[in-house]
């Protein structure tokens, strides 16, 4: 893949994260066109799971990219 589209993917995935920290609410996948979100308050360890998931994935693309 071209490193400009996988730098741009590594930004976005790192980009959730940094949004979910600041929203309080994470995005975890879809039920037909709506969107599932876990609450900081209401479920903190996937909330904070799903934020380490998006830096991880996030710095690991942006590491391989070149």
């Amino acid at each position: 893949m071209s490193p400009v589209f996988l730098k741009i993917a590594g930004l976005l995935a790192i980009g959730m994260a940094v949004f979910g920290l600041l929203t309080g609410k994470v995005p975890a996948g879809t039920r037909g066109f709506k969107t599932n979100y876990y609450h900081r308050n209401e479920n903190p360890f996937l909330f904070y799971g799903f934020i380490v998931i998006y830096l991880v994935i996030g710095m690991a693309i942006l590491v391989n990219s070149g």
